[in-house]
């Protein structure tokens, strides 16, 4: 295959896959939205189907539908790429149009977190495709990534290690950072603290009351203290509690945000908390805890080393963006394509900065870059 030619259709399709990416991220899809990411999956397959590609949906009751994107499917298997259609972002918060593109800079809900991922899979699967690449490659698409995957449950899992199964590696087109390759994230924990005490009037009976607000602020510190850089981190989060200000507050909840780097970190920590919910430092209060959900992490292994030192050459060869090999504090569904067996790298998406936040964007540019290396990595692989 002639990777240099198949680098200039790379740029001279960008201009349409710049529109389609910009078509996508205008589409407001935050996490819960149904029928926004349902709209969003409307989009990809329409436009997958006119490039040639095979499309299949997957539907659940509490989620938005999931897809796989097909090149060559029934043939030999080579790799596999995987990106998400939700984003974080409430409808409006990009103002109206949501995406705005200026010079290299787009802006806009979920422009690198991460639809741009979708994008720049798409155009490395059709450059593929127009060079005469044989293998089976498959793009999976979910649409609760951002919740740990809450509102598909152990359904949404199963159908990403389902389809990840075989493949000789796997490529995460999540939100990218110039110059690094995700080779092991964090599993992420959430859980609630539920504390109850004892109300009573604030003024006349102070000392009757037993507050579950102080209660919290006492496991609080005692979470959060326990943080430890490049280890296990407590985020102590969304507290609710109290009913009027001159009311002892008999209830107080707060949920924990918990980063680990193994199952078994994730274990301990939850029995951390477990152990300091079950212990009172306000006598009268009780407390209990819930799990809001899991996320195992993307371990370090050798198998997604190999697989960074794959992109690492290709990158070499052809002078393209050099990728330091990076570990992130953050959880991704990378995680399951290396339960189902599959080396994994991760972080390949477009780049730019500040995801989660209103100021989220990225380098236009960037869209043909990182289609380029994977595309590369697969013809040479």
């Amino acid at each position: 295959m002639d990777i240099i030619k198949m680098f200039e259709e790379i740029d001279c399709m960008s201009e349409e896959y710049i529109g389609f990416w910009r078509d996508i991220c205008s589409i407001e899809s935050e996490s819960g939205d149904i029928s926004a990411l349902n709209s969003v999956a409307d989009s990809i397959s329409t436009f997958a189907q006119r490039q040639g590609f095979g499309v299949h949906r997957q539907v659940f009751d509490k989620a938005g539908d999931f897809l796989t994107v097909e090149l060559n499917e029934g043939a030999e298997k080579g790799y596999a790429f995987l990106a998400h259609m939700d984003t974080v972002h409430k409808k409006g918060k990009f103002g109206y149009p949501p995406v705005k593109i200026s010079g290299d800079i787009m802006t806009g809900p979920g422009v690198i977190d991460c639809k741009g991922g979708i994008a720049v899979a798409l155009l490395a699967m059709k450059a593929l495709a127009k060079n005469g690449y044989d293998r089976h490659t498959r793009l999976i698409l979910t649409s609760d990534e951002e919740v740990s995957n809450t509102f598909s449950g152990q359904d949404g899992i199963d159908f990403i290690i389902k389809n990840a199964k075989g493949f000789n590696g796997a490529f995460n087109c999540e939100v990218g950072v110039d110059g690094e390759a995700l080779v092991a994230r964090k599993g992420i924990l959430r859980l609630k603290v539920r504390i109850t005490g004892k109300a009573s009037h604030s003024g006349i009976s102070y000392f009757d009351g037993i507050s579950a607000i102080r209660e919290a602020a006492y496991k609080i510190i005692e979470l959060e203290k326990m943080s430890v850089s490049d280890g296990v981190t407590y985020n102590c989060a969304i507290i609710s509690g109290g009913e009027a200000a001159n009311i002892i507050p008999a209830y107080c909840e707060f949920t924990v945000d918990i980063r680990v780097k193994t199952l078994d970190e994730m274990q301990c920590a939850y029995d951390t908390v477990q152990n300091i919910a079950a212990h009172s430092f306000v006598d009268g209060t009780s407390s209990n805890i819930e799990v809001i959900s899991r996320r195992p992490p993307l371990v370090l292994t050798e198998e997604n080393i190999g697989l960074y030192t794959k992109l690492e050459a290709v990158a070499s060869e052809y002078k393209l963006e050099k990728l330091n090999m990076a570990e992130s504090g953050g959880g991704s569904d990378s995680a399951y394509t290396q339960m189902a067996g599959v080396p994994t790298v991760c972080g390949l998406g477009t780049t730019g900065a500040f995801c989660h936040t209103p100021k989220e964007y990225a380098s236009v540019r960037s869209l043909s870059g990182r289609a380029k290396l994977l595309a590369a990595v697969c013809a040479k692989n």
